[in-house]
């Protein structure tokens, strides 16, 4: 790709003195379309200054909050056009990238174990666990999960990438101290003996996680090596609120799932998938929950923004289970299916106290998954 270089060195010399703008979708200028057809089409004062106020970081070459371009008049009219039809009505549902989404997702599983605690053997398809190098530069440990979301994704929280030795995902496991995984008795029993261990290429934080005071922007993706092969029933993907009713609905009060290999109530990792069903409280509780637990430390209302606060008294998502999908039963191109609305994020330290664990809002971030997402 040929850029002018004038420009380019005008958007440079800003990234190294002007303050960073803060977006969340922060991407590579190289990656950013609109961006990179405004350098090439208008060299005037206004095109630069532009640049300048769309900075957001620097990795490699300088980084842009590439809706900032989405209504540049200085684009040819076949561009302007294209950029139109995407941002036109609901920017979710007319994404660009909306396509690489699959449509058959969430598939609720007739046969699951009803009252139980151990999730169906093919209940949660989309689960991933998360394969770590420890500090022994030998030792492999699965530490985190995540949910399949496409092919090439897992969506997870940042904290369980940031700074971390990931090798790869596995998709497909139930239980993962044996080598074939059986449910049920004589007849109705089932047996799978196929999983998928896939390495990562990417690792990619939201720009704008934190862990200080408390982690906020908590959403992470993993790019795979290599596509996920969906022919075996025990792969598939989850649904994302991608609805403009998704998004907008109102889930205090309602019980959601939450699914994973995490610390159980006698602080052991189980090696069986386990389900839980938590409550989920409103914005306010969540609140009040919260400053009272921090007590000393400085608490703001907006940290509590873009997360949901869900879980009772013995009813929690533990350690193992970061990353993992909170999970709601709402229609979804007319029929019932689970829905992603949240990932595990934090919580207290003892696993299913009466106060709740943090969930990170993946309504809140549809717009950066999509901005994120590759073919």
């Amino acid at each position: 790709m040929r850029s002018h270089p004038t420009v380019l060195c005008c958007v440079l010399f800003a990234a190294l003195t002007a303050a960073l703008k803060q977006c969340d979708d922060c991407v590579k200028i190289t990656d950013c379309a609109p961006a990179i057809q405004l350098i090439r089409t208008d060299k005037s004062a206004a095109a630069i200054q532009k640049l300048k106020n769309a900075l957001c970081g620097y990795e490699g070459v300088q980084k842009v909050c590439c809706s900032d371009f989405f209504t540049s008049r200085s684009l040819n009219d076949e561009n302007e056009s294209k950029i139109n039809t995407q941002t036109s009505g609901d920017e979710i549902e007319n994404h660009r990238n909306i396509r690489l989404l699959p449509t058959e997702c969430g598939d609720v599983d007739g046969n699951r174990i009803v009252g139980g605690t151990s999730a169906g053997l093919y209940e949660f398809p989309w689960l991933a666990l998360i394969s770590y190098i420890l500090e022994d530069g030998r030792t492999l440990q699965f530490k985190c999960g995540g949910s399949v979301i496409t092919a090439r994704y897992v969506l997870t929280a940042a904290h369980c990438i940031e700074k971390k030795q990931i090798v790869g995902v596995r998709i497909g496991d139930y239980d993962i101290s044996k080598p074939e995984d059986c449910v049920g008795e004589d007849e109705i029993r089932e047996c799978e003996s196929k999983f998928q261990d896939i390495a990562v290429t990417h690792k990619i934080s939201h720009p704008n996680y934190v862990i200080v005071p408390i982690s906020l922007n908590d959403i992470g993706l993993l790019r795979l090596a290599t596509p996920v092969d969906f022919s075996y029933r025990n792969s598939g993907t989850i649904c994302l609120p991608i609805m403009r009713d998704l998004r907008e609905r109102d889930i205090a009060q309602e019980f959601a799932t939450v699914a994973g290999w995490g610390a159980t109530e006698n602080q052991r990792q189980s090696n069986i998938l386990l389900k839980v069903q938590v409550p989920i409280y409103p914005e306010t509780t969540c609140k009040s929950f919260y400053k009272r637990a921090m007590q000393s430390r400085i608490f703001k209302p907006n940290m509590m923004m873009n997360t949901i606060c869900a879980g009772d008294e013995g009813r929690d998502s533990c350690k193992g289970d970061s990353g993992g999908p909170l999970m709601i039963e709402a229609p979804y191109n007319g029929t019932y299916k689970f829905v992603q609305f949240g990932i595990v994020s934090y919580g207290f330290e003892q696993c299913g106290l009466s106060k709740p664990g943090m969930y990170t809002d993946v309504r809140k971030y549809m717009k950066w998954i999509l901005d994120t997402i590759k073919p």
